[in-house]
């Protein structure tokens, strides 16, 4: 369960029709989706009741209603929402939370973190992880995001643990907002780490991991995460026979530009084998 009361235009938008229909009570979801609960309707008071001390005035609901761009937190003891988002002084980035039919997605600077159209948020991290199925024993999630990965790859009984790095703090505040990013601070299988993995791959043993999901930033964000010397530290974490995963998408595409190429070349001058573009979801698989 959420521990803040997160709406979407998506759950606003129910709301909204129970009061045009006067009813007294509605059950939506004050989790994005992921559970239901029973509002109540005041029209003397025109306010949202929910369960706990939240609620929200009917203009207020009105309004995320008609909000599509980003998520909203309703804080106990007002009865207005604040918008999920925030500018960081530090990287000169602005973030936010997009809603989505399911997992919102992190949108930083206009760029949005997950695929949202021909495949949602989760949809696109479920196929991710079959890229690595069958997983067991230790997994690298190498750029936490939201956590999506992280908590997708925890799900399996054989996996002890998943690893996961974020060196933006920024990203960690937008996913402790978010509902479905409760897991990723709840599951003891996952370890969070405060670290950017390009330096912090060196504490692992070689052979430590029995499979690795890379998803890292756009390539102009961070070249690092895409160089041969990286590529180098993946396999050697990696056991024989463990499988990788590397998100590349497709920036540039219409100007002739394939990322994937050069990620390709550089996976097999690492030492990896079975190294191939899989255009299905937007990255490379490779074999140790």
């Amino acid at each position: 369960m959420s521990k803040f009361v997160v709406l979407s235009h998506f759950q606003a938008a129910e709301m909204a029709r129970a009061i045009l229909d006067r009813k007294d009570v509605v059950r939506a979801s004050l989790d994005l989706g992921l559970t239901a609960s029973t509002v109540k309707l005041d029209y003397g008071k025109q306010l949202v009741f929910f369960p706990g001390e939240e609620k929200l005035t009917f203009d207020e609901v009105s309004r995320i209603a008609s909000t599509e761009n980003v998520c909203f937190v309703v804080e106990k003891g007002k009865a207005a929402a604040t918008k999920i988002q925030l500018f960081s002084a530090d990287t000169n980035r602005f973030y936010k939370l997009f809603p989505t039919k399911d997992a919102p997605t992190a949108e930083i600077s206009g760029i949005r973190m997950h695929r949202v159209q021909e495949r949602s948020p989760w949809e696109d991290t479920e196929d991710k992880i079959k890229c690595v199925e069958p997983l067991s024993g230790l997994v690298l999630d190498t750029c936490c995001g939201l956590g999506y990965t992280a908590i997708a790859a925890a799900v399996s009984k054989k996996v002890e643990r998943v690893y996961t790095f974020e060196r933006d703090k920024n990203m960690v505040l937008l996913a402790d907002y978010n509902p479905w990013s409760q897991p990723l601070f709840n599951d003891i299988k996952i370890k969070l780490s405060l670290d950017d993995i390009s330096t912090a791959i060196n504490y692992f043993d070689s052979g430590f991991f029995s499979a690795i999901i890379h998803d890292p930033p756009r390539m102009a964000l961070s070249p690092e995460l895409y160089s041969l010397e990286f590529y180098q530290q993946l396999h050697r974490v990696l056991k024989k026979g463990g499988k990788l995963y590397h998100y590349t998408g497709s920036p540039g595409e219409k100007r002739g530009i394939n990322i994937a190429r050069g990620v390709v070349r550089r996976l097999k001058e690492a030492g990896f084998a079975n190294v191939v573009e899989r255009k299905d979801v937007l990255g490379v698989v490779a074999v140790k």
